[in-house]
């Protein structure tokens, strides 16, 4: 039997993209402004270059689609794009020789973009940009032909679906006139990066795709279908960095991302094959009970014939060796034994069936809307367990300390950054504008906030400092790192971040000013830190034993516990005003729901529901006061 698993996993074929429809959607008004202008007197030359020009991008335009088709399906597409990089480079320089800078300048910056290696290129290119500011009286008639040049190049690579071509000019011609044909530029620029990130998805390119989607955001702030992607590549990231080695937690990442979106990429083949591999790995053990369920379970995903054969083997197996199936490894300890298997971290003790206890206060948290794919943050009473609606369109709710005012994520797309709303009344303070800023965080005495933002080119997340006073302000750079949380007596700011070389990453503490960065825990995945209301403990959440859990950490020991222990995920935790329990996010009913966990006994209870799903759970925010 093991011989025969290990034959049929060899075979296991590789998870097959799912098309992306090849239909573009139509741009009106594509051609307006080419119209045959009246017949006017032209000297000899001007005639001379205009017909070099259209046999030149004639013998371009089969170049390329030659190209194109030549090494359509290749991996590596260097060779592809050195050439056509020599032709545009072969075209600047018969421009540049005929003085013709303007248009020298957009072959040669279409070269660069092709072969950045290319230095004769740069050199030209910079050259040519110099004769053309040296100009006395640039004629606008030369730039009026290279712009409608360049725009006839786009809407021909566009309408033939050849989009990275289209880009290219596109970008060219906003360079060389923004301002021309503009609405129909930005909507081919918006719809192609759109396209190709959703193409690149599909092909498992998931770096090209992030950046795709990343520049649309960048065009358009607030693209909702640009940032649902992003999202969804983040999590389809975070299940592919489990496969092979953690099986549990793979499957785990999968099934949330099938949720969301079922059709997404290849997340269910890949669910189902994590399923069979899963139990390939248990039959070579010899635990063929449990192997039958992972069988079972691909079956239910995908009804596919060899699943469903090595699912009846499997049961077979399992009843002909009658061995009881071995324990899980995140199986909870019992009350008795009182400690965990892993080293140096406490297990939680088991609750009483129908433990239940008091609460007191207010939490507000976000609920996100599946059907219009929207946040709203709500603030439930905790004695009356009755959630009202607080905030539309917005979602990491802040107190400030003593309540009062509610510091949040504004997802309105007018209203895009960082507001403070005051609960007595009044019209939102709008502090931040850009629409990465997240995660508020107030210091004790409500005079600052800090928040995360990857606003910057280079994408990598930051830690800023802004006074709740300010107007649609920047914000002062303090260190990089996401998710802070500052500590109640003031002493330090815990984030999620890694050292200068970007390793020994989890969860770190700095002083208010970015000063004296320490790093507090070992887990590389450790995020969303809390801190006890008496700064000696902070809470944070981990997927290090294989799926999503809640863990505390003593400041002054250093110390882990893990605080709670099951197949769902846990996330979003924040401290009870007395410092007696936590309340979490968690999807262990199915739909996803507002807990609260009993510091010392270990006692659970649901408080209320929250809604049926998350686009990035481990991203949500909630907070208490009394």
């Amino acid at each position: 039997m093991i011989k025969l698993l290990r034959k049929r996993r060899e075979q296991e074929e590789e998870p097959a993209p799912i098309p992306v429809p090849a239909e573009l959607p139509p741009l009106e008004g594509l051609v307006e402004d080419l119209e045959p202008e009246p017949r006017r007197m032209r000297r000899t030359w001007l005639w001379t270059l205009a017909a070099a020009i259209a046999v030149l991008l004639l013998m371009l335009y089969v170049a390329v689609l030659g190209g194109l088709a030549i090494y359509d399906g290749l991996k590596d597409r260097s060779v592809v794009n050195q050439q056509i990089a020599q032709e545009h480079y072969a075209l600047g320089l018969q421009h540049f020789e005929a003085q013709d800078f303007e248009l020298a300048v957009a072959e040669f910056d279409l070269a660069l973009r092709y072969d950045a290696s290319l230095r004769d290129a740069r050199d030209y290119l910079q050259e040519a940009k110099d004769k053309v500011k040296a100009e006395a009286t640039p004629t606008s008639e030369t730039r009026r032909e290279a712009a409608v040049a360049l725009y006839r190049q786009a809407v021909t690579h566009y309408e033939n679906g050849v989009l990275e071509q289209a880009l290219a000019a596109l970008e060219n011609l906003r360079g060389l006139d923004p301002e021309y044909q503009a609405e129909n530029v930005q909507t081919m620029l918006v719809t192609a990066h759109q396209r190709l990130g959703l193409d690149a998805a599909a092909e498992g390119e998931i770096a090209e795709a992030t950046s795709h989607f990343e520049t649309v955001l960048a065009m358009v702030p607030g693209d909702q279908h640009a940032q649902d992607q992003l999202n969804l590549i983040q999590l389809y990231t975070a299940a592919l960095s489990y496969w092979d080695r953690d099986w549990t937690a793979t499957i785990q990442a999968l099934k949330g991302l099938r949720a969301l979106a079922p059709d997404y990429a290849d997340v269910e083949i890949r669910l189902h094959n994590a399923y069979v591999l899963s139990g390939d790995d248990l039959g070579e053990q010899g635990d063929w009970c449990r192997a039958a369920d992972q069988y079972a379970a691909a079956v239910e995903v995908l009804p596919l014939e060899r699943s469903v054969d090595r699912r009846d083997d499997a049961r077979i197996t399992c009843q002909a060796t009658a061995e009881a199936p071995t324990p899980r490894p995140t199986s909870r300890a019992t009350a008795s034994a009182g400690v965990d298997s892993t080293p140096g971290v406490q297990s939680t003790p088991t609750a009483a069936a129908g433990l239940s206890f008091q609460s007191s206060g207010r939490i507000a948290f976000s609920s996100y809307d599946a059907m219009r794919r929207q946040h709203d943050i709500y603030v439930v009473d905790l004695p009356q367990r009755d959630a009202q609606l607080l905030r539309a369109e917005a979602n990491q709710p802040a107190f400030r300390p003593g309540g009062g005012r509610l510091a949040y994520r504004s997802l309105h797309p007018q209203h895009l950054g960082l507001s403070i709303l005051d609960l007595r009344g009044g019209d939102p303070l709008e502090i931040t504008v850009h629409s990465e800023d997240s995660a508020p965080t107030w210091s004790p005495d409500g005079n600052q906030i800090v928040f995360a933002s990857n606003k910057h080119g280079d994408r990598r997340w930051r830690l800023y400092s802004i006074s709740p006073g300010a107007v649609r302000g920047e914000g002062e750079e303090w260190a990089y790192g996401q998710m802070p949380a500052w500590a109640p007596d003031g002493s330090r700011i815990a984030y999620q971040g890694c050292d200068e070389r970007g390793g020994d990453c989890g969860i770190w503490v700095m002083q208010p000013g970015g000063t004296r960065p320490a790093r507090l825990t070992t887990g590389a995945s450790d995020t969303a830190p809390a801190w006890s209301p008496d700064s000696s403990q902070i809470a944070f959440i981990s997927s290090r034993a294989g799926n999503w859990e809640i863990y505390l950490v003593d400041i002054a020991t250093g110390r882990e516990q893990r605080l709670t222990d099951h197949a769902s995920v846990d996330a979003a935790p924040t401290w009870s005003p007395n410092g007696r329990q936590l309340a979490f996010l968690s999807n262990r009913q199915g739909g996803w729901a507002i807990y609260i966990i009993d510091i010392r006994s270990g006692a659970t209870q649901k408080v209320i529901a929250a809604g049926n799903a998350y686009p990035n759970p481990l991203n949500e925010r909630m907070s208490w006061i009394p």
